[in-house]
C-alpha cells in the first residue's frame, strides 16, 4: 500500500473526481441539459465527492451516481441510460487507478510516505489511461450500445454487480495492506470480470437485435396486411364504379344532344366530382408507387409512415418510380435510419397548420437515395438537431438526428446530407 502527505493526497482525489466528470461528460453529450443550473449542480456534487472521499470514500461513488440522477433526471420513468453512464464513469477510475497503482509500485518503495511529486506524476498517469479508455469507448460506440439498451435494466444490474464487486475487493485488499501481494490478483481480477461482462452485452446486444428483427417482422406482416386491406376496398370502390360509368357516359351523351350548353356543363361537373370520389382513394393517393418497393421491410416501414402521415391530416407526396430491391447496407439499419428521419419530419409538422412531407426514393447509376423533407415553422441549426438529447418538444428528451449520425458511422458507403431553405428541412440518405 502507498502512503502519501494529507495534502498531496487531498490534490490527488480531487484531481481523481475531475477525472470522474471528465470520463462522464465525454460519454454524456446533452446539450440541451447543459445549463448554468446544472453546470453549477455538478461543480457542487464535484465539491461534495471529493469531501466525502477524503473521510468516507465507500460513500463517494454512491453519492455522484445518485447526484448526477438527481441533476440531470426530472422524469419518474428510470432514465438506465444515464445510470449507466454514471457507473461506467465510476468504474473506468477505478480501474484506471488499479493500473496507475501497479505501475507506480515498481518504481515507489512503499515504507516511504510520498509527496507532491507522487501526486503530479500519478495523477499525468490516470489522466493519459483514461484518454485512452475514452478513445477505446468512442471506437466501439459505447453509447450507440447503452441507447440501444435504455429501456432494459439488464445492462444497469450488470454494471452495478461489477462496481459493487470491485469495490468490495478493493476494500478487502486495503484492509489488509496487501496490495503489493495482490496486485497481479486484482489486475487478473478486473480482465477476467471485463471479458465476462463484454460477453454477457454481446448475448445481450444479440438479443435485443433478435426482438427488434422479431418486431418488423411482426409490424411488416401487420402493415402489409393493412395495404392489401386497403387495396381490396379501394378495388370494390372502383368496381362500383365502373358498373355506373356507362350509365353516367350515356346520361352525359342525351345531355350533349340536347343542345343544352348548361345542362351539359352541370352534369360535367357532377360527373367530375364523383369520379374524384372513386379516384383520389388512399391507394392512389399514398401507395401509388409502393409496388416498385420489392424489400418487404422497406414496402412495411413506407406502408406504416405514410398510413400514419395521413391519419395526421398531414399533406404528403411519395414517389417511387424505380423498382427498389436490395440495399448496400443492413437492411434493419437502414429501416432504423428511415424511421427516425420520417418520424422527426412527422413530428415537426404536426404542429403546422398546413405543414407538408415529400418522401422519395431515386435509384440512379448504382446510386439509391432516400430524401425526406418537410415544411419548419423555426429553422433550427443544423448542429443541434445531430445532439444526442435534441428535441424541439418541451419536456422530450428525444434523439434528434444522433442516431442517424451514429449508425452513419459503421457504413463508409453511407452520405447523410442535410440543408435548409425557404422553411424547408432537407435530408438526403445516400448509398453509394
Amino acid at each position: 500500500m502507498i502512503y502519501v502527505e494529507e495534502g498531496a493526497f487531498a490534490l490527488g482525489v480531487l484531481l481523481s473526481w475531475i477525472m470522474v466528470f471528465a470520463i462522464f461528460f465525454s460519454i454524456y453529450h446533452d446539450p440541451k441539459k447543459l445549463n448554468f443550473k446544472t453546470i453549477t449542480a455538478s461543480i457542487i456534487l464535484l465539491i461534495a465527492a471529493t469531501i466525502t472521499d477524503n473521510y468516507a470514500d465507500d460513500w463517494s461513488f454512491l453519492l455522484f451516481v445518485l447526484g448526477i440522477y438527481l441533476i440531470f433526471e426530472h422524469h419518474v420513468k428510470p432514465n438506465y441510460f444515464l445510470l449507466d453512464e454514471a457507473l461506467i464513469s465510476s468504474i473506468t477510475i477505478y480501474i484506471v487507478d488499479i493500473i496507475m497503482s501497479a505501475v507506480m509500485m515498481i518504481f515507489v518503495r512503499t515504507q516511504i510516505t510520498q509527496g507532491w511529486t507522487f501526486t503530479f506524476v500519478s495523477s499525468a498517469i490516470e489522466w493519459i489511461l483514461a484518454i485512452i479508455i475514452i478513445l477505446l469507448y468512442r471506437h466501439f460506440h459505447l453509447t450507440t450500445f447503452l441507447k440501444k439498451s435504455e429501456k432494459s435494466p439488464v445492462v444497469t444490474l450488470l454494471l452495478t454487480y461489477f462496481f459493487v464487486v470491485l469495490s468490495i475487493f478493493m476494500n478487502f485488499i486495503d484492509h489488509f495492506e496487501a496490495y503489493r501481494k495482490l496486485i497481479i490478483g486484482i489486475l487478473l481480477f478486473v480482465v477476467i470480470q471485463i471479458i465476462v461482462l463484454l460477453l454477457i452485452f454481446l448475448l445481450e446486444s444479440k438479443r435485443q437485435k433478435n426482438l427488434y428483427q422479431q418486431q418488423l417482422s411482426e409490424e411488416q406482416f401487420k402493415n402489409l396486411k393493412m395495404y392489401t386491406d386497403q387495396l381490396e376496398r379501394d378495388q370494390l370502390s372502383l368496381r362500383k364504379f365502373k358498373h355506373d360509368y356507362e350509365n353516367l357516359l350515356l346520361s352525359l351523351r342525351t345531355v350533349a344532344d340536347s343542345d343544352n350548353n348548361n345542362a351539359l356543363l352541370e352534369s360535367l361537373n357532377k360527373f367530375e366530382t364523383y369520379s374524384d370520389d372513386y379516384f383520389s382513394n388512399v391507394s392512389m393517393k399514398l401507395y401509388k408507387d409502393l409496388n416498385n418497393i420489392q424489400n418487404p421491410y422497406l414496402k412495411s416501414l413506407f406502408i406504416s409512415k405514410l398510413n400514419q402521415i395521413n391519419h395526421e391530416n398531414i399533406e404528403c407526396h411519395f414517389e417511387c418510380r424505380d423498382v427498389i430491391t436490395d440495399t448496400s447496407i443492413n437492411i434493419f439499419d437502414l429501416v432504423r435510419l428511415l424511421g427516425i428521419a420520417i418520424d422527426n419530419a412527422i413530428e415537426e409538422t404536426k404542429k403546422q397548420p398546413a405543414g407538408k412531407i415529400q418522401l422519395a426514393i431515386i435509384s440512379e447509376d448504382g446510386q439509391l437515395t432516400f430524401v425526406i423533407d418537410n415544411t419548419v415553422i423555426t429553422p433550427e441549426a443544423i448542429s443541434n438537431i445531430k445532439q444526442t438529447g435534441y428535441s424541439t418538444k418541451k419536456n422530450h428528451s428525444g434523439l434528434g438526428l444522433s442516431n442517424v449520425q451514429d449508425i452513419k458511422k459503421k457504413y463508409p458507403n453511407l452520405l447523410v446530407q442535410y440543408s435548409e431553405d425557404n422553411n424547408w428541412f432537407h435530408l438526403q440518405l445516400v448509398l453509394i
